[in-house]
């Protein structure tokens, strides 16, 4: 048999590829495939829940019958921004913080739009959907407007006269309120406290890097005060609760968590007829009052543990009155009168 010979090449022939189908994914089954990878990233249990608290407030939202991922599109996205900017009732689920308007703050919209563009940008890349449905989704535009105000230093005399120091409830709460105007500690930061973290010889905190927002650890200056209040504290929780209790715990001994703290200062603003009270407004009064006192804003960028010095400016929020009182202060032309002699 005469064997074929082959001289000039010709076109080749591109072999058959068998399409493959594309898996269709559940809506729950992709956002257990996201929580899985961002846990294995080493991504924090705050931010975790951050990211189911994200997915269940969508989820309520979303239409039962869109049960797989590739069914939700970029209109399916921008119907939900609007329902959260004109129809969503603020705190709808806790009767202590629900607010009687309709709509979501630009700021908690931003926040949810961030997480679902993470969720669908890591779904596009995994090829668990074909196409991204927020790649053009923004964020939601707002006038500029002041940030978390601190708090006025009548309101903050106020809220410490309220409290009954013959309650150990009350006297913790009072404690705590004290060390975050003196640390401008975070509230997570400070109801993790141990007995290891505060040195009472040398009056510092430490923040460890597995609990400090930005994963460095500092170290923070306490005054003497507080520093006795936490001592005491301290003795108490560990003569109550033993000695492997932490600086603040609750009256039955368990952890005192920040929903915990806000629910108190919910009552507690109520009963003092306070517009607004939360705990991270007492870190925005640490920061003003720092800076009022003659504190630097670089220093105040190391304790605050911030990243950008833009952030820590934003923190310092004054009125006009505490504006008055620094010109009053240091107005150049109060020198330039006395040193060249002008009389009023």
């Amino acid at each position: 048999m005469k064997r074929k010979f082959i001289t000039e090449r010709g076109a080749v022939k591109a072999p058959q590829v068998r399409q493959s189908r594309h898996v269709l994914y559940t809506i729950d089954e992709a956002i257990e495939i996201f929580i899985r990878a961002k846990t294995a990233e080493g991504v924090r249990p705050g931010t975790i829940k951050g990211y189911h608290d994200i997915f269940r407030y969508f989820r309520e939202w979303l239409d039962d019958d869109i049960t797989e991922i590739h069914e939700i599109k970029a209109d399916t996205i921008r119907n939900y921004i609007n329902y959260l900017r004109t129809e969503r009732t603020p705190y709808a689920e806790d009767p202590q913080r629900k607010r009687s308007g309709k709509g979501l703050s630009v700021h908690t919209i931003n926040i949810r739009i961030r997480g679902l563009s993470a969720f669908f940008r890591f779904l596009s890349t995994e090829g668990i959907i074909p196409d991204n449905p927020t790649v053009n989704i923004s964020q939601v535009r707002d006038d500029q407007h002041e940030e978390v105000p601190g708090i006025p230093d009548e309101q903050i005399d106020t809220i410490l006269a309220a409290y009954d120091d013959r309650q150990f409830a009350q006297w913790r709460d009072k404690t705590l309120i004290l060390l975050l105007l003196d640390t401008g500690l975070r509230i997570g930061e400070a109801l993790s406290l141990t007995s290891e973290q505060i040195n009472f010889k040398d009056l510092t905190v430490t923040v460890p890097s597995r609990i400090a927002k930005n994963r460095k650890s500092r170290e923070i200056p306490i005054s003497r005060e507080v520093a006795k209040r936490l001592r005491q504290l301290l003795d108490e929780t560990q003569q109550y609760f033993g000695e492997d209790a932490q600086v603040f715990m609750n009256a039955y001994g368990g952890d005192f968590t920040d929903d915990a703290f806000r629910r108190r200062l919910n009552r507690l603003k109520r009963k003092l007829n306070i517009p607004r009270l939360h705990p991270h407004m007492f870190r925005h009064t640490f920061a003003r009052n720092y800076v009022l006192n003659g504190g630097d804003i670089f220093t105040l960028q190391r304790i605050l543990d911030h990243a950008e010095i833009e952030t820590t400016r934003k923190y310092v929020q004054m009125d006009n009155e505490h504006i008055r009182e620094q010109h009053n202060k240091f107005s150049p032309v109060r020198n330039i009168m006395k040193r060249n002699g002008i009389r009023v």
